[in-house]
């Protein structure tokens, strides 16, 4: 049996937009501890950002990214992400997206099949910037990495958010994105939200963009309805390896950013055993798994991923 794999380090604390900032990453740090002691011996933590990988990772980095832009950031210039000059930004930026290449090394060796970045699927971050608390799309790169390696990749994103930078990056590469979000909030991109207060669907059969708008105030049953028609695309598709951005910043109850959604542990374990079912059924078991948001730092958060992730291993784990 493979262990689980979260790619986790403190210096991801590091990640501190400023005083009064939503994004808090101690969510990170209490998922982490959480998976350990449920799984104990069968969770393993390996450090995203080791020494003697840093050159290397960051000219994966600018293969995917504006070069510019990348220095930009590693210097920990003043962005728009966050509110001053932090070189420890432009690090734990980095090492989040290290998380990521760690995760596709795993998955590629054959050393696990369920791999999670808590820090990970940073969702909102395009080829020249960085958007919505994102720095780099470390999704965006996985995809096209593991495709590059010869595996047919899908992408699915659960964030009240859409995932409008993975969709947008992807562009023309013939890889699968399904974004489960509210259509009417951030980011305003009518390529992926409805805008106009329905929940009608945004779907694009060329590019392999497929798009379900949720409304403030839904709660499990749309979310629910949305995860079975993710199913049917998946299992027409049928994917070598999935790619998760499991975001909880759906889920009920108040929170650091204000946003009105209702869903529940019911909800979100149900996705998870849909994922672990596609997996089972058509990628031997791999996926890779990123927290992307969540603005309930200390336990709805952190409970929410816990929860996704050793769903997703346990079912994988037995095959069924």
């Amino acid at each position: 049996m493979k262990n689980l794999v979260i790619t986790y380090s403190d210096i991801y604390l590091n990640w501190q937009l400023g005083a009064g900032h939503p994004t808090n990453p101690v969510r990170a740090k209490l998922a982490t501890e959480m998976l350990v002691a449920q799984l104990q011996e069968r969770a393993a933590v390996v450090n995203p950002a080791p020494k003697d990988k840093r050159d290397g990772d960051i000219a994966i980095l600018k293969s995917v990214h504006d070069p510019e832009y990348v220095d930009q950031h590693l210097a920990g210039t003043n962005i728009g992400l966050w509110f001053e000059n932090d070189p420890y930004l432009g690090e734990a930026g980095l090492a989040m997206f290290q998380g990521t290449v760690r995760a596709v090394e795993l998955i590629l060796s054959g050393e696990a099949q369920v791999v999670f970045n808590p820090q990970g699927a940073k969702h909102h971050a395009t080829y020249h910037r960085g958007a919505g608390f994102c720095a780099f799309n470390d999704m965006a790169y996985a995809a096209m990495a593991l495709k590059e390696a010869g595996l047919k990749v899908l992408y699915i994103d659960w964030d009240i958010h859409a995932g409008d930078g993975v969709q947008h990056m992807l562009r023309g590469k013939g890889i699968p994105t399904i974004s489960i979000h509210n259509g009417s909030g951030y980011p305003s991109d009518r390529d992926l939200q409805s805008m106009d207060g329905t929940r009608r669907p945004i779907i694009d059969e060329e590019e392999l963009n497929y798009n379900f708008n949720v409304l403030d105030g839904d709660g499990d049953d749309y979310f629910m309805a949305a995860i079975d028609e993710a199913r049917a695309i998946i299992d027409a598709y049928q994917p070598d390896v999935i790619l998760l951005a499991a975001g909880a910043d759906g889920h009920t109850g108040a929170n650091n950013l204000g946003v009105d959604s209702n869903y529940t542990a019911k909800g979100f374990k149900y996705a998870a055993e849909m994922v672990a079912e596609m997996a089972n059924k058509h990628s031997q078991g791999r996926v890779i798994i990123g927290g992307a948001g969540g603005y309930q730092p200390f336990k709805e958060t952190p409970e929410t991923w816990a929860l996704v992730v050793s769903t997703i291993y346990d079912t994988v784990t037995k095959g069924a």
